[in-house]
């Protein structure tokens, strides 16, 4: 009688690992490099005028700058720390948002604060937390006194698509900016509600560039064949009365150009309210 060849059973310890190993895969959240810039400036001279600093900074030294909220995300060991000012000059009309972000390495935010000033000033911050976004917003008074204060909390809504992280607009400046490939979409709170920010690569284009490098300036003035990515935001609540997303001022699709080289933003196209179709160039960069 022929015999049954015996199975082989498995290793415990390696299949084990092997598990381990897949599921680390497919969830593990890849940590974003720092661009290579450190600061830069983009202008629409004389209207619009963005500058950014980003700095990379350890858990200790933010932690004092987090609000402490109900489930609030916390801080690992490190963070960026982003700061966005932008500026909007339009005939007699003046305005002025100054931004700070915090954020883990693999882009997920923790704390967002937006001072806008201008005719009607006001205060606000936004607190992420593991379901939802904390808004506290605060609005000067006429007279002297305590700022009145007013809080919201905008849970996510219920059965998200695959949300591996949730952002800020802001970090759609580092996102780009990374030498790897562009993710197809991220998803990113904007104001009062959560969006899927799609990015489509559509070719090509031409762009005359004049812009000043680093402390010792460094002009770099040349044609370069910038790599044109499409932001397109879409809503994930349904109903409800949103407000348009944003970034840097415009509104809707954007249009972002950058080197293919250095990965420099070179170019940002979009809406502004209340001033029309903008360009924002690229006119001054300190590299890392």
């Amino acid at each position: 009688m022929a015999s049954t060849p015996k199975q082989s059973k498995a290793n415990p310890i390696a299949y084990g690992l092997l598990l381990y190993w897949l599921a680390f895969a497919v969830y593990a959240r890849p940590i974003l490099t720092l661009p290579s810039w450190s600061e830069l400036t983009l202008e629409l001279s004389p209207a619009l005028t963005v500058t950014a600093d980003l700095k990379t900074t350890v858990a200790e030294r933010i932690q004092p700058s987090l609000i402490e909220r109900p489930g609030a995300l916390q801080p690992q060991e490190t963070a960026y720390h982003l700061r966005v000012e932008t500026h909007l000059k339009w005939f007699l009309s003046s305005k002025t948002w100054q931004g700070e972000l915090w954020l883990k390495p693999d882009l997920t935010a923790l704390q967002r604060t937006r001072f806008k000033r201008g005719p009607t000033s006001e205060y606000k911050i936004y607190r992420y937390a593991a379901r939802g976004v904390y808004r506290i917003r605060h609005q000067p008074q006429a007279q002297a006194g305590p700022l009145p204060e007013t809080e919201h909390f905008y849970p996510f809504p219920e059965n998200l698509p695959t949300c591996r992280i949730v952002s800020d607009p802001y970090a759609i400046l580092l996102l780009l900016s990374q030498p790897d490939s562009i993710p197809d979409k991220i998803c990113i709170f904007n104001k009062q509600g959560l969006y899927q920010i799609s990015f489509q690569l559509s070719g090509f284009e031409p762009v005359q560039v004049h812009y000043r490098q680093n402390v010792k300036p460094h002009r770099v003035q040349t044609q370069i064949q910038a790599q044109r990515v499409v932001i397109r935001p879409l809503p994930l609540e349904i109903g409800g009365d949103l407000e348009p997303f944003e970034f840097l001022g415009m509104e809707g699709e954007i249009a972002f150009l950058r080197d293919p080289k250095t990965h420099l933003p070179l170019q940002i196209e979009g809406q502004v309210p209340g001033f029309g179709r903008a360009k924002l160039q690229l006119t001054k960069v300190k590299l890392r």
